[in-house]
């Protein structure tokens, strides 16, 4: 397989993206900390309070799809874009245009929430890595993660409704229908 610069990875529920870490330390530098010697980063987006909580209970599920809550930025470096992809997920590589690219990690760095002082707000850390942030934007049923992630790729240029997006499923299909395979390599 060729070195893609941007996969999308999809598990049951959720869509992440892997993209090159010095583009989005290029575009906010306040990410460097967190992603210092590290080539690629593993973001997405999820409501606050439910989203790499320690204990995920249904009623917080409930409560993230039904009324709107405050969102976080999930963001965990890697060594290799490999090392993000992980058991029973599914991953779609990308060669584009490095503009598209551009674009893409613009995107994401966009949507930090930045404080007056110029900083980021780490909400929590988790044991694997992960570091997950304020962000813009307001999650509920029609503002998913899956609809963040369409949102992205139709900055890399991928023709999708990010708004019919609403399971990691729907997200896969409009892969699939652009020309974007799954990788046939095993990627853990």
């Amino acid at each position: 397989m060729s070195n893609p610069a941007l996969y999308l990875v999809c598990n049951k529920l959720h869509t992440f993206l892997i993209l090159p870490a010095p583009l989005l330390i290029q575009r906010l530098p306040q990410l460097e900390p967190y992603l210092s010697n590290h080539e690629f980063a593993k973001v997405a987006w999820g409501d606050y309070q439910y989203y790499g909580a320690s204990k995920q209970p249904w009623w917080l599920a409930a409560k993230a799809l039904l009324t709107p809550t405050a969102s976080v930025l999930s963001l965990q470096s890697l060594e290799t874009a490999e090392n993000g992809i992980n058991k029973g997920e599914t991953a779609y590589p990308m060669a584009i245009n490095p503009s598209f690219l551009d674009a893409v990690a613009q995107f994401i760095c966009s949507c930090f929430r930045i404080t007056a002082e110029g900083q980021l707000t780490l909400v929590r850390h988790n044991p694997c890595g992960t570091h997950f942030f304020q962000s813009k934007g307001t999650y509920i049923l029609c503002n998913t993660c899956n609809h963040w992630t369409s949102y992205a790729l139709r900055e890399a240029g991928i023709s999708i409704k990010p708004l019919f997006n609403i399971t990691s499923a729907q997200v896969q299909r409009s892969m699939v229908k652009n020309g974007f395979l799954a990788s046939s390599k095993a990627l853990t």
